[in-house]
C-alpha cells in the first residue's frame, strides 16, 4: 500500500489536497495528514510514508526543518515542498533540505497525477484516464516547459521520429505537441497570475516567454484576454 502524508496548516487546503490524492490512488493508499512541523515529525516517525506532501510555511517548525529531521531519520523518504510563494530562494531551500520537487499551491491535478507518476507505477485512475504515451508526456512537458523547445527536439528527447512523435501526440490529447506545450505553459501562468505578485514579465519568463510581448499575444490567443486583465477579473471574482 503507497502511504503519503500531507504537511498544511490550512485546515481546508490540508482537507482538499488528501481527497484529490483519494480520488486518484483510491484505495491505493493510505492518506494521513498533519498540521504543523511538529505534527508532520511525529506522524512520520509513526506512519513512514513513502512520500510527503509538505507546505513551507507551517507553526513551530517550517517545511524545511522538518525535512531535513524527517531525512535524517527515513533518507528513503520522497518530499515535495508546497508553497504560495513561487520565489526562487524558497525552491532552493527546499531543494537543499531533501525536497524532489516543488510545487505552487494551490497544485492542479495534473501536477498531482504527474508528481505521483514520477514516484510510483501508473495509479489506477491514471491508467483509466491517460494512455502510458500520455503520462510520460504529461512528465516530460512538466519537466521542460520552461525551455525553447522544438518539436524534433522533444522528439528525440522521447526517442521517437518527429513524424511519429507527432502521431502520437495527436492520437493521445487531441493536439498538435505546440497546441499540447503551450497550453501547458498558459495553464502554468494563469495560475501564478492568480496566487503570486510577479509582474506579467515575470510570469512570461517562468514559463518560458522571456518576450513579455509575445507572452501576452500568446496569452491573449488562448485565453480571450490579457494576463493584466485575466489577473483583475480573477481577484474581482475571488471570495
Amino acid at each position: 500500500m503507497i502511504k503519503i502524508l500531507v504537511a498544511e496548516d490550512e485546515a481546508k487546503s490540508r482537507a482538499a489536497m488528501a481527497s484529490r490524492l483519494r480520488s486518484i490512488l483510491g484505495e491505493a493508499a493510505l492518506i494521513e495528514t498533519a498540521a504543523d512541523g511538529n505534527e508532520v515529525v511525529q506522524k512520520a516517525a509513526q506512519v513512514r510514508p513513502a512520500l510527503i506532501f509538505m507546505d513551507i510555511e507551517m507553526p513551530y517548525k517550517n517545511g524545511l526543518e522538518a525535512a531535513e529531521i524527517i531525512k535524517r531519520q527515513m533518507p528513503g523518504t520522497h518530499m515535495v515542498f508546497l508553497t504560495a510563494y513561487d520565489r526562487f530562494d524558497y525552491a532552493v531551500g527546499a531543494l537543499r533540505s531533501g525536497g524532489e520537487d516543488y510545487l505552487l499551491k494551490p497544485a492542479s491535478e495534473s501536477d498531482l497525477r504527474e508528481t505521483l507518476q514520477k514516484f510510483f507505477a501508473v495509479t489506477p485512475e491514471t491508467a483509466k484516464d491517460a494512455s502510458p504515451f500520455e503520462t510520460a508526456l504529461r512528465v516530460w512537458v512538466h519537466q521542460h516547459y520552461t525551455e525553447d523547445i522544438a518539436l524534433e527536439a522533444a522528439a528525440a528527447s522521447m526517442g521517437m521520429s518527429p513524424f511519429y512523435f507527432s502521431r502520437q501526440v495527436k492520437a493521445a490529447t487531441g493536439q498538435t505537441f505546440l497546441e499540447f506545450f503551450t497550453a501547458y505553459r498558459i495553464e502554468k501562468a494563469k495560475r501564478r497570475l492568480c496566487s503570486t505578485e510577479m509582474s506579467v514579465s515575470e510570469v512570461g519568463r517562468s514559463v518560458g516567454y522571456p518576450d513579455s510581448n509575445y507572452f501576452t499575444k500568446v496569452f491573449k490567443r488562448a485565453t480571450g484576454c490579457t494576463p493584466s486583465a485575466y489577473r483583475g477579473m480573477e481577484k474581482r471574482s475571488a471570495p
